[in-house]
C-alpha cells in the first residue's frame, strides 16, 4: 500500500506543456544535459500546489495528491488469502521525492521512481488469511503506517492525429506502477470478531513481517494507482503535442 508517490508523472507531464503553462510552472528541455535536476527544481517550487491540486488562476483544478482515495480492491488468492479494502485513504504522498526521471523521445517512455518517506493508510477490511499455523480472520477499520516506499513509474505515450487538422496530440497508455515495500506497521481492528486478546496476537503475528501481507495486497495497489495516474495525467496533457510536452 506504498503508492501515490507517483503522482508526479502527472505533474510532470502538466507542467512541462507550454501550450498552456501555468505562471508558475516551466519547461525543461529535452536537450538539457541537466535536464533530471531541472525536473527536480520544477517539482520542489510547486510541491504545495500539487498537494492541492491548484496550479494558479485561470488553470483548471487538477486531482490532488493530499490525500489519495481508493473506493474499493478485492483479492482472492484462495482458501489462503482472500480480502476486501474499501474507502481506503493515504495521506503522506506529497512529501514524496524524486530519485530518477528518466525520458526516451524515441521509445515514446517516461520512467519516473520516488521515494515516499511516510505514509498513513487507513480505510475498512475483510480478512481472511491463513499466517503461519494461525488463520486470522476479522473485518473492521484498519491503519497502515508507511516508510520508505519506493514507486517506480512507466508512463508510454503515443501520438494521436487531429481529424481536423495537421497537428499529433499525446495519448497515454495505462500508467505501470511497481511499488517496494521497505517498513511497514498495522493495526487491524475488530480481529476475531473484536476478541481483544486474539486481535493483539493476531496483530502482533501479521507485525513480525508486515511485507507477507504487504506483498498479497500489492498486485491490488498496483493496478488501482495505476488507473487512477492514468486518469490524472490524461486530464493533465489533454490538447498537448509532444513538443509541447517536451521542448527542444
Amino acid at each position: 500500500m506504498k503508492f501515490c508517490a507517483v503522482a508526479i508523472l502527472v505533474v510532470f507531464l502538466f507542467e512541462f506543456s507550454s501550450a498552456r503553462l501555468a505562471p508558475i510552472l516551466t519547461g525543461c528541455s529535452r536537450k538539457d544535459p541537466k535536464f533530471e535536476r531541472c525536473v527536480k527544481e520544477v517539482v520542489e517550487r510547486i510541491r504545495s500546489n500539487m498537494a492541492v491540486g491548484d496550479y494558479g488562476e485561470g488553470q483548471p483544478p487538477a486531482p490532488s495528491l493530499e490525500p489519495i482515495r481508493i473506493d474499493r480492491m478485492a483479492i482472492d488468492h484462495g482458501s489462503s488469502f482472500r480480502a476486501t479494502l474499501s474507502n481506503v485513504t493515504i495521506e503522506g504522498a506529497g512529501a514524496f521525492s524524486i530519485r530518477r526521471v528518466k525520458v526516451s523521445v524515441e521509445e515514446k517512455m517516461f520512467n519516473v521512481s520516488v521515494r515516499l518517506p511516510s505514509m498513513l493508510v487507513n480505510g475498512q477490511y475483510t480478512l481472511d488469511m491463513r499466517l503461519l499455523l494461525l488463520r486470522i480472520t476479522g473485518q473492521g477499520d484498519f491503519d497502515l503506517q508507511l516508510n520508505n516506499t519506493i514507486a517506480n513509474m512507466r508512463l508510454k505515450y503515443y501520438l494521436k492525429p487531429d481529424p481536423e487538422g495537421e497537428l499529433e496530440y499525446v495519448q497515454l497508455y495505462p500508467v505501470q506502477v511497481k511499488l517496494r515495500f521497505d517498513k511497514g506497521q498495522f493495526h487491524l481492528h475488530n480481529l476475531f470478531n473484536g476478541d481483544p486478546t486474539l486481535g493483539q496476537i493476531g496483530n502482533n503475528v501479521i507485525n513480525e513481517d508486515p511485507l507477507v501481507l504487504l506483498d498479497e495486497v500489492r498486485p491490488a495497489f498496483e493496478e488501482s494507482l495505476g488507473r487512477i495516474f492514468s486518469e490524472m495525467a490524461n486530464s493533465a496533457i489533454s490538447g498537448a503535442t509532444e513538443l509541447d510536452i517536451l521542448p527542444l
